[in-house]
């Protein structure tokens, strides 16, 4: 193996990671553990040293007491060679009163070295004081390889009975009195040769355990990494796209977990990948959606024109037409026709468009009773749809539209669930929501609400399912059979409502789904006969900017026949070069929003340029929400709907003229920003 390499195979390779970090371990544990006990044992080794050299000490000090009381050299000779016999002891000394040597001996140090053991005058004497003073015993290491011990001999009236013969109390005055001093000088050489082999046992037993320690650490992180590399295999496998394999799990350890880990993640992958396909799918028929959507909206901007014409035509031929001729029914059934198109063309768009909240005061009552038939058609024959409506008024701040959208989701699920037919019934009533007692977070607010509730006796819903009911795209339809928005739908627009819906289903025992929305104090306004006044123009002049001719003719035909001055123009090119032409004679643009080469944004933005106070009206058949997601927003500017009336728009003009300056400048302000802002994200 090449040595520069090491660096890098340790580096990239797992296993030599795991067998270096566990030897490494394993060679600063053994080292602390040896480091440990050798420090013990030296320290034990010690303590019985010092021990010994004392219980020697003390006893010679007690032994040679007579003595060094009656100074005999002979009678010491016994006891300093008892001593001497001890193998740690290399000398042994016994001084009298005046630090006088009465007694001493010495051997041979087995290494044979020659050691001298006199002191210096000055630190005899000064130790000789010390052990008057203290009268205890003293440990002094005089050398690294020798330790001195040292004791007083005592004599008075504590002696023994035998001495207690040659000591008297008015000898030593009641007390005792130092009579002289023994020595002993330890061989610490012994200590150091037994911790000498006790450093090189333990070392050897060591090396033994390293060595050991070394081969069972290969063999584990052998049996670790091979079921790693196959692991590592798999997932090099799945990162290069391959087919995903199962690992084969052969322990039930920690390798055998991950093992069955990694085969869980494989299910759940494979699992993903046909989920993304299924998501995949939904999405496309999302996109076929919002391609519907549009397209609907572009055949209701020009279905509303040809509306216009109708339902205007209409109007005026019924303004000349007798009431009691027979001619006037039928020209009163083009009218309604033509009103139920323009209902059906908002309630299309309802369908395909998540649009911003245009409340107002609504009785959901009657937001049923308007949507009931198409329900009916909806629902279809084989099931038995029953309606029961609230007795009480119930007034919501809410955007009929998009309470249509919700019941027509819900209406179309419960259809959806009763394939071979059942029972559905619809009822409105107002409930009052108490708070629950000790519960801190209850989500759903306490007050009065209106109670939509939709029941079906059809195949109902899992407890699994209802958990997951109202995320987006879920959804448990056949393929091409449903885009799981609905109920996701219906569940923004409640939530929007500041409501909220709850589900009460069982398998085989069909679905309630609740409807709950806040209920207000307010009328409902109604509408007028648009007929009974229409006001009529002081000559003023008006400029119509319409890209369908038809409808540009008749709103030019409406406006002059009640006193109006109407230029038209055909798209905004047009717009422009008229209003520059007579800027100083035209009170009031009325304008389509979408138009050929310059959209009504930037008409107005170029209008307001020239005259700021100017009156804007906008025609569209796109709600304002679609208009602003396409850079058209125009503010606080009137927006009239198509089809529009003539009893609406000559009501509308008039209340835009009659709009007091100051007025109209705080509001002509604001618009000119806003076109401006729309004409800078063109």
């Amino acid at each position: 193996m090449n040595m520069r390499n090491l660096p890098k195979m340790l580096s990239e390779t797992f296993a030599a990671k795991i067998f270096l970090v566990s030897i490494v371990s394993i060679v600063v544990l053994s080292m602390s553990l040896t480091g440990y006990f050798v420090f013990r044992e030296w320290r034990s080794q010690t303590e019985y040293l010092d021990w010994q050299g004392e219980v020697l000490t003390r006893l010679l000090a007690d032994t040679a007491r007579l003595g060094v009381f009656a100074e005999n050299p002979d009678m010491l000779k016994g006891p300093v060679d008892s001593v001497l016999q001890g193998k740690e002891v290399l000398y042994v000394s016994i001084y009298n009163q005046e630090g006088v040597v009465l007694a001493e001996n010495t051997k041979q140090r087995i290494s044979g070295k020659k050691t001298e053991f006199t002191i210096p005058e000055q630190e005899r004497r000064e130790t000789l004081n010390r052990l008057r003073r203290v009268g205890q015993f003293l440990s002094i290491d005089r050398k690294r390889d020798m330790v001195d011990f040292w004791a007083p001999v005592m004599a008075g009236p504590d002696t023994t009975t035998d001495e207690a013969l040659f000591f008297s109390d008015r000898m030593f005055g009641n007390r005792d009195r130092t009579i002289g001093f023994v020595r002993i000088v330890f061989d610490k050489n012994i200590l150091n040769r037994s911790l000498g082999k006790l450093i090189v046992n333990s070392s050897l037993i060591g090396l033994f355990f390293l060595l050991a320690a070394t081969v069972i650490v290969f063999f584990v992180v052998k049996g670790i990494t091979r079921p790693l590399n196959r692991l590592t295999e798999r997932v090099r496998m799945m990162g290069t796209g391959a087919t995903l394999e199962k690992v084969p799990v052969e322990t039930g350890d920690e390798i055998g977990k991950l093992a069955t880990a990694f085969n869980t993640m494989t299910d759940s992958l494979q699992i993903r990948d046909r989920e993304q396909e299924r998501l995949e799918h939904q999405l496309r028929q999302a996109h076929k959606m919002e391609a519907v959507g549009t397209l609907a909206g572009g055949v209701a901007h020009d279905f509303n024109n040809i509306l216009s014409v109708i339902e205007n035509c209409a109007e005026l031929l019924q303004g000349r037409i007798k009431a009691k001729s027979s001619i006037r029914s039928y020209v009163e059934q083009i009218i309604a026709a033509a009103g139920r198109a323009g209902e059906l063309t908002k309630r299309l768009l309802a369908f395909s468009r998540s649009q911003i909240l245009n409340p107002k005061a609504v009785n959901l009552n009657s937001v049923v009773s308007d949507i009931s038939l198409l329900l009916k058609r909806l629902v279809g024959e084989n099931i038995d749809f029953r309606i029961a409506l609230s007795t009480d008024d119930l007034v919501i701040m809410a955007d009929e539209l998009q309470i249509d959208q919700i019941i027509i989701n819900l209406v179309t699920n419960a259809r959806d669930a009763m394939p071979q037919g059942g029972r559905l019934s619809m009822t409105t009533e107002m409930v009052e929501v108490s708070p629950s007692p000790g519960d801190e977070t209850q989500k759903n607010c306490p007050g009065v609400y209106a109670r939509l509730s939709v029941a079906d006796t059809g195949v109902g819903i899992d407890p699994d399912t209802r958990e997951r009911i109202f995320d987006p795209f879920f959804t448990t339809k056949e393929v091409g059979k449903g885009t799981g928005l609905g109920l996701s739908m219906a569940f923004g627009i409640v939530t929007q409502h500041k409501g909220y819906i709850e589900v009460e289903s069982e398998t085989g025992k069909g679905t309630v789904f609740s409807v709950y929305l806040p209920l207000i104090d307010g009328t409902i306004e109604r509408k007028k006969d648009e007929n009974l006044f229409l006001p009529a123009g002081n000559r003023e002049t008006v400029l119509v900017a319409e890209d369908d001719r038809f409808v540009r003719m008749l709103t030019k035909h409406i406006l002059t026949k009640y006193g109006y001055q109407v230029i038209d123009a055909a798209d905004g090119e047009d717009v422009l070069e008229k209003f520059r032409e007579h800027a100083d004679d035209i009170r009031l643009l009325l304008c389509d929003v979408v138009m050929p080469k310059m959209n009504g944004a930037r008409i107005m933005c170029e209008i307001r340029k020239i005259r700021p106070e100017v009156k804007i009206i906008f025609m569209s058949g796109h709600t304002r929400d679609i208009l602003s997601a396409h850079g058209c927003d125009a503010g606080d500017v009137p927006l009239l709907s198509k089809p529009v009336k003539p009893g609406e728009l000559l009501m509308a003009v008039r209340a835009a003229l009659d709009t007091p300056p100051q007025s109209e400048r705080t509001g002509g302000a604001a618009g000119v920003n806003a076109a401006e802002e729309a004409s800078a994200d063109e």
